[in-house]
C-alpha cells in the first residue's frame, strides 16, 4: 500500500490522492512515468518528493514516512516494516507522586519480552531500540509519554496507535472491547483490566508472592499477543477503503502466553475487595 500512496508528498491530501488513483495513477511508478502530464494533480515540489520516496523506502527509513503520513494514515507503513514493529503496552499504579510503570510487555510476532520495575525495567531501553515502528493501542496518550518521562528514552518515531484506527472503523472502546468485538477471549483473564493490575501489582509488593507478579504479567503480556490480529484486522478494512484491496491475507495466531494467570490469586483480590465486577479506569 505505501507505493500506492501520495498523501506523504506536498500540497497532497486524501482528497487529491483518490483523484490521483481515478485518472489511472495507482502507484508510483506510474506517477514516475506519467505524473508530468498532470500538473494540476502533481507539482514540481511533489515529482522530486515522489524520487526521494522510492530512495528513502529502499534505505528502510520508515521514520522520514511517519514525519510526512497525516497521522490517520500511518497504517499504512506496516506494508513494508511491520517485520521491523514492536507491540508495546505498559502497566502503572499510582503512587503520592506520579503514576509510574511496573511492567512492560514487548512483543514483535516472534519473541516476547517483559520487563519489571525494580528488576530489569531499564533494559527495555536497549531492547527497543532494536525496532524502527512502534504499535500500541492508545499509547500515543498513555504509554509513550509515560515510558519517555520515565525512563527518558527514545522511541521510534514511526507509531500506529490502533485505537485510533480501529474506532475510524467503528470498533470503539479499549482493548478488551476490540478483543470481544473480533471473537477474541482471554481465559482465565477474562474481565480484568487496569484497575485490577494495579492491585496485582500492590499485592506483589505487600506479599512478594511471585503468583501475583505472574498474573500481572500474563495480563500485560495478554495485551501485545492480541496486537498484530488487531493491526491484521484494521490494515485489511482500511485496504478495502481503496482500490488495492484483493484478498484476505490468513488471520494471525495469538501464540499461548508463557506467563500463567494464577486463579487464587484473583479471586483473593476479588473477595477482598468486594469486585463482583472490575471499574473501568483505562
Amino acid at each position: 500500500m505505501l507505493t500506492n500512496t501520495f498523501c506523504h508528498l506536498p500540497r497532497i491530501g486524501n482528497v487529491t490522492e483518490r483523484k490521483i488513483w481515478e485518472v489511472g495513477i495507482p502507484s508510483w511508478e506510474e506517477a514516475r512515468t506519467n505524473g508530468g502530464r498532470h500538473p494540476k494533480l502533481f507539482s514540481k515540489a511533489a515529482l522530486e518528493t515522489l524520487e526521494e520516496s522510492e530512495d528513502r523506502l529502499g534505505n528502510g527509513e520508515v521514520d522520514w514516512f511517519a514525519q510526512r503520513l497525516p497521522r490517520n494514515e500511518t497504517w499504512r507503513l506496516c506494508s513494508h516494516f511491520t517485520d521491523r514493529a514492536a507491540f508495546v503496552d505498559i502497566e502503572t499504579t499510582s503512587g503520592p507522586g506520579q503514576v509510574h510503570i511496573t511492567t512492560i510487555a514487548l512483543y514483535d510476532g516472534k519473541r516476547l519480552r517483559t520487563y519489571v520495575h525494580g528488576r530489569n525495567l531499564e533494559a527495555f531501553c536497549d531492547d527497543i531500540r532494536e525496532y524502527s515502528l512502534l504499535v500500541t493501542f492508545n499509547g500515543r496518550c498513555f504509554d509513550a509519554p509515560i515510558i519517555q518521562r520515565e525512563l527518558q528514552t527514545p522511541l521510534p518515531e514511526a507509531h500506529v496507535d490502533l485505537r485510533f484506527v480501529l474506532r475510524s472503523l467503528g470498533m470503539k472502546g479499549g482493548l478488551k472491547s476490540c478483543e470481544k468485538q473480533m471473537g477474541l477471549g482471554r481465559n482465565d483473564l477474562e474481565g480484568l483490566d487496569g484497575y485490577f493490575a494495579v492491585l496485582l501489582w500492590h499485592e506483589y509488593q505487600a506479599t512478594g508472592d511471585e503468583r501475583a507478579l505472574q498474573t500481572l504479567l500474563a495480563y500485560n503480556a495478554a495485551d501485545v499477543l492480541s496486537m498484530p490480529v488487531l493491526l491484521a484486522h484494521a490494515y485489511e478494512a482500511k485496504l478495502r477503503e481503496t482500490p488495492f484491496f484483493t484478498a484476505s491475507p490468513p488471520r494471525p495466531e495469538i501464540p499461548k502466553n508463557p506467563h500463567q494467570a494464577c486463579p487464587e490469586i484473583i479471586q483473593r483480590i476479588r473477595k477482598r475487595f468486594g469486585l463482583r465486577f472490575l471499574p473501568k479506569m483505562r
